[in-house]
C-alpha cells in the first residue's frame, strides 16, 4: 500500500523533534453506503469528527481489524474494499507514532447498529451519514487549537484528499 502522507510534529506544532515509540496500527475507511452518503464518526465530548476505524489487534491481519472496526463502530458490513493508502504519524510531542492503513469501503447495509466502546459512549460518539460535501467540510474547515486534533485533522483530510484525487481521476 503507498503513503499518503507522514506527519510529524514539524507539520502540525512547527517542531523538528522525532518520536521513536513503537508504532500503533490503525485500519480506517472512507466509507460509503449505496445512497452515496459517508459515514463519520463524531464525537460530541470534544466537537470532532473522523472517519470511522480503530485499532489493529495483535495477531489481527488488517483487513480483519477494518471489518471488525466497521461493524463495530457502524454497525455496516464491508461489502467491498479498496485500498486507498497509509498515513503515518510521528508526534514527538507526546512520544507516540501510528501507522494508519486507509480503505475505501462500500457498503449495501440498510440497518445502522454500532456497538461503541464504554470510553466512545463516555466522550458521546455517534455516527451519521453525510453528502461528500459535507464531510469535506466537516472534516477540513474546523479550526483546532490542540495538537493531537490538529494531527487527527490532518490525517483524515490527508485521506479525504487521496480519495478525491482517485474518484476525480
Amino acid at each position: 500500500m503507498k503513503i499518503i502522507k507522514r506527519l510529524t510534529d514539524a507539520d502540525i506544532i512547527g517542531t523538528n523533534e522525532l518520536s521513536n515509540a513503537k508504532p500503533r496500527r490503525t485500519a480506517r475507511a472512507v466509507l460509503k453506503n449505496n445512497n452515496n452518503l459517508y459515514a463519520l464518526l463524531y464525537s460530541g465530548d470534544y466537537d470532532f469528527y473522523s472517519f470511522p476505524g480503530g485499532g489493529i489487534d495483535e495477531n489481527e491481519s488488517i483487513l480483519s481489524a477494518l471489518k471488525r472496526e466497521i461493524v463495530e463502530e457502524t454497525g455496516c458490513t464491508c461489502d467491498f474494499i479498496e485500498e486507498l493508502g497509509i498515513v503515518e504519524e510521528n508526534r514527538a510531542y507526546c512520544d507516540y507514532t501510528q501507522i494508519s492503513y486507509y480503505f475505501v469501503v462500500t457498503t449495501e447495509s440498510e440497518k445502522f447498529n454500532p456497538s461503541f466502546t464504554e470510553l466512545e459512549k463516555q466522550h458521546s460518539t455517534t455516527v451519521a451519514w453525510h453528502t461528500l460535501d459535507e464531510i469535506i467540510k466537516l472534516l477540513t474547515q474546523p479550526v483546532y487549537d490542540t495538537p493531537q486534533k490538529k494531527f487527527l485533522q490532518a490525517r483524515d483530510t490527508a485521506a479525504l484528499n487521496e480519495y478525491l484525487k482517485q474518484i476525480n481521476n
